[in-house]
């Protein structure tokens, strides 16, 4: 018996031995192919950590920082994660579950008291489960242009929810949402009496050790070692500006680097348990990565997570966007394995590392996934070319407006949005949107009543202002179209002109 019991013990420990080189050789791959790819792509920065069996086997940071201000990318530079918040939303939602303060199948109405969707039934039917898995009826993206760079508070984005018209039915389609987000992150200080922002950090953050991590914009220009925000636009790289995103916190508000995001992979992959201590009971865990709305194709969306299957193996993931950051966290739970990406550039390159990074795990085919993405790296700008192409086209020649400069300005109206203001300025006329004050520019004649807009706030791609007349050919009302806009609808804001001040 001692002599089988041996005989297994140097069984496991040559098995250890032979791991070593493999995840050695693994990681080598790895890294080089990072490299190379972030030299193929001109990509300013990047970082990744992988987690496997409980431990951090690889984190490092690539490039620069800032491509003016130079300055290496590291494990612990901070990044904005985005919507790789979402996850930490539910988690936190969870915790609240196991203390038995709420249910996912509680009516938001039953702790948010006042609010609202579009059509009653769907106020009085829409759970918080609902919230969290894109299901609420509304577009994607709905309702995104109250939020971003605007004076609204939280509570006043939620409050506005009422005006976005759904374009399916309820819970028959998936459409992402981050205000719905944000709404189901309003419910933790109700039920708390502390804010989200101190919950996350108290109940999560803090025990996973995650000490660089911050809930704000506020808060990360304030520490050292972060990446900026950079916009890839007509073949050039530049810098761009940090957007605050407090109104919708839930959605998108933190900030982490690769070091501090390999704890939270270690705690989701221990199932809830950070260094020896449950901090989600193992059911409510578990629900997270349940299917609960399908996506088409074969995926799934949780409860924070995007959900499916590679060889058979269950692939959670999520990724996030702002305006010059993009990030990814994916984990194959069957293999105790789990990576992050962090990247300072606006074009996808988080998925030439992930698709790598799954090969490699999953003994596919080395693709050079770098190679076959590259024409992707463009794919915005020949899409605003080939729409600005089609517009000019179309374009109506030698027309000129039907009234003269000063008759379309004034104050304009839209229920879900508010204001924005048509003025005139050495005979120009300027729009500008009064909640986002960023999000303004000069009006330039396109045909009839139609103008262009170039908005000064660089990120905006170029959008079409019409204006329309009442039958005393006065105007009555203005709609924009931004067609190559990142993330935002305004086709669906319509704004009426509001009477003249006597």
């Amino acid at each position: 018996m001692k002599n089988r019991f041996c005989i297994i013990v140097v069984c496991f420990a040559l098995m250890f031995v032979y791991s070593i080189p493999a995840q050695n050789s693994t990681l080598k791959n790895i890294d080089e192919y990072i490299a190379k790819a972030l030299n193929d792509w001109q990509a300013p920065g990047a970082a990744v950590a992988i987690v496997k069996n409980d431990s951090v086997i690889f984190a490092k940071g690539y490039g620069v920082k800032d491509i003016n201000k130079g300055g290496a990318v590291d494990e612990n530079t901070l990044f904005v994660i985005a919507s790789c918040t979402k996850a930490f939303t539910t988690a936190a939602l969870s915790m609240l579950i196991d203390q038995g303060k709420i249910c996912w199948n509680d009516p938001v109405t039953k702790h948010l008291k006042d609010f609202q969707m579009y059509d009653p039934w769907v106020t009085k039917e829409i759970m918080i489960r609902d919230l969290v898995t894109h299901r609420s009826g509304l577009e994607t993206f709905s309702g995104d242009i109250m939020w971003l760079g605007s004076d609204y508070d939280r509570k006043e984005v939620i409050r506005r929810a009422r005006y976005l018209k759904p374009t399916s039915s309820f819970r028959s389609k998936f459409g992402y949402q981050n205000i719905m987000y944000s709404a189901a992150g309003e419910i933790i200080p109700v039920v708390t009496d502390t804010s989200y922002e101190d919950f996350i950090k108290t109940r999560i953050l803090k025990p996973l050790g995650m000490n660089r991590s911050v809930m704000s914009i506020n808060e990360l220009v304030k520490q050292d070692n972060i990446a900026s925000a950079h916009q890839f636009r007509n073949g050039t790289t530049s810098v761009i500006g940090y957007y605050p995103v407090d109104n919708v916190a839930p959605a998108a508000a933190i900030n982490s680097s690769v070091a501090d995001m390999a704890q939270w992979i270690r705690f989701l992959l221990a199932g809830g348990v950070y260094n020896g201590k449950r901090l989600i009971q193992t059911r409510s865990f578990y629900e997270l990565w349940s299917s609960q709305m399908s996506l088409g194709g074969g995926g799934n969306y949780g409860l924070g997570w995007l959900i499916y299957y590679n060889k058979g193996k269950k692939v959670i993931s999520h990724s996030g966007g702002m305006p010059g950051m993009i990030s990814e966290v994916c984990l194959i739970p069957e293999e105790k394995i789990g990576f992050v990406i962090l990247t300072n550039i606006d074009y996808n390159f988080t998925n030439v590392i992930k698709s790598r990074i799954l090969d490699e795990y999953f003994g596919s085919a080395k693709t050079d996934w770098s190679k076959q993405l590259l024409p992707s790296k463009n794919s915005t700008d020949n899409m605003i070319k080939a729409e600005y192409a089609r517009r000019e086209k179309n374009r109506a020649a030698d027309t000129k407006p039907s009234l003269a400069p000063d008759k379309y300005c004034g104050l304009y109206e839209d229920p879900m949005y508010g204001s924005c203001k048509v003025s005139l300025n050495d005979g120009k006329l300027f729009l500008e949107m009064l909640h986002s004050k960023t999000f303004k520019g000069e009006l330039k004649h396109w045909d009839y009543d139609t103008f262009y807009i170039d908005w000064d706030e660089v990120f905006l791609t170029r959008g079409w202002i019409k204006f329309d007349k009442d039958f005393n050919g006065n105007i009555k009302q203005l709609s924009m179209e931004v067609p190559c806009s990142p993330d935002f609808i305004f086709t669906e804001m319509l704004f009426t002109k509001l009477p003249e001040k006597k």
